[in-house]
Parts: C-alpha cells; sequence; structure tokens
C-alpha cells in the first residue's frame, strides 16, 4: 500500500457488512489495492465504501469501485458508497456512478 492513501476495514456489529474506511489519494497507484480490498471484503457480505477522507479519485479507482460493485452485484451483496466530498463527489456524479452506487 502506498503512502498517499490507506484502506482499513471494519466489521459491523452484527457481522453482516464490512465498512472500508478510506483515505487519501485514490489514483492508479491504488487501484489493485482498492480492487482487491473490495473483493476481499465482498467474500463476508455486504460492503460499505467510507469516502470521506478521500481528496482525489481517479478514473482507474473509479473502475476499482465499480469492480466491486459489479462482483457484489453478482454475489448478491450490498455495495453502497459514502460520504464522497467535494472533488470525489464530483467525480462520482459527472461519471453516473453515483447513481449506480445509490441504486
Amino acid at each position: 500500500m502506498a503512502d498517499s492513501y490507506r484502506i482499513g476495514g471494519e466489521r459491523t456489529a452484527d457481522g453482516a457488512t464490512t465498512i472500508l474506511r478510506i483515505s487519501g489519494e485514490l489514483d492508479i497507484n491504488a487501484r489493485d489495492d482498492l480492487r482487491d480490498a473490495l473483493l476481499l471484503a465482498l467474500g463476508d457480505g455486504d460492503v460499505v465504501v467510507d469516502l470521506q477522507e478521500v481528496s482525489f479519485l481517479d478514473s482507474e479507482a473509479l473502475g476499482a469501485l465499480i469492480d466491486g460493485f459489479n462482483a457484489s452485484r453478482v454475489q448478491g451483496a450490498g455495495f453502497r458508497v459514502r460520504n464522497s466530498r467535494n472533488v470525489v463527489d464530483r467525480v462520482l456524479t459527472v461519471s453516473g456512478a453515483k447513481d449506480l452506487f445509490d441504486s
């Protein structure tokens, strides 16, 4: 994992959901780590991705989020993205991914 971002996970009290708390800048360097973390978390059930501390999101990292979303649909698991702010929220909105993740 690079110094420019962190990915941490925790299970909810009921054990049904993993919350991935991500911080920093998500660019091409984060893509594989993010995708791996999402797929690993989906192995345990539903996933919530918290982007509150993310300051940058490029198309490669967005692709990893979409890969996670698609994998959740195949597995029948829930997938939510929450707390996007500023430029990250703009990227999600303009790309249409925000609507996808909120569906």
